[in-house]
This record gives C-alpha cells, sequence and structure tokens, in this order.
C-alpha cells in the first residue's frame, strides 16, 4: 500500500481485495462487474488501487464496489469482509468451505 494513500482509502482497498479473493473474483471480472454497474473501470486501474499505486479513491468507485461486491460503504470503510456463505460466522465447531472462517469475521 502506498505510503501516501489515506488511511481510509487503505482500509477499504484492502476490504475490496479481500471480498474479491473470498468470492474468487479476478481483477478483470470485478472490474466487468463495476463497469456494468455504471463506473467504467479497467482491470489495470482496479489493479494500481490495490497495489497502492493510485494514492486515492474515488467515492463514486467505492459505493459502486460495494454494490457489486454485496456489501455496505459502511463495512468496506471500517475493513469487514463478510463471507457470502457464511457472513463470516459459521456454526460453532464448523469451518466455513468458502472463507474458511471458524466464527468470526473475515478480516483483510
Amino acid at each position: 500500500m502506498s505510503a501516501r494513500m489515506h488511511p481510509g482509502s487503505a482500509r477499504a482497498i484492502a476490504t475490496i481485495r479481500a471480498l474479491r479473493a473470498i468470492r474468487k473474483l479476478s481483477a478483470q471480472n470485478l472490474a466487468a462487474q463495476i463497469t456494468a454497474a455504471g463506473y467504467p473501470i479497467s482491470r489495470t486501474v482496479l489493479s494500481n488501487y490495490e497495489n497502492g499505486r493510485k494514492d486515492a479513491l474515488p467515492l463514486d468507485f467505492v459505493i459502486v464496489a460495494a454494490e457489486v461486491l454485496g456489501t455496505t460503504l459502511s463495512d468496506l470503510m471500517d475493513g469487514v469482509a463478510k463471507c457470502p456463505a457464511c457472513s463470516g460466522t459459521p456454526p460453532e465447531g464448523f469451518t466455513c468451505n468458502t472463507c474458511t472462517a471458524s466464527g468470526s469475521e473475515v478480516r483483510p
């Protein structure tokens, strides 16, 4: 992450990256979904955000990414990446096959 990136932006993009991994989405696939939802973005730009080569995230991008990833803007900004299968809380004694959580939220 870039040292120049605002901590809120760094937390949001780390959560986006974690949710992308949980959902097994490639950067290309997520970029295509975000574009289809109304915010044109290329895989290269998404990768630049994820790798800290951009100093800030546009608010419109963060809003649309949250919608596409099925989470809230608040959860993205708070760094909460919940699994779509178990919401980060599988039953006691079980491990989620999607995110491998064992009863707590997945944190980026």
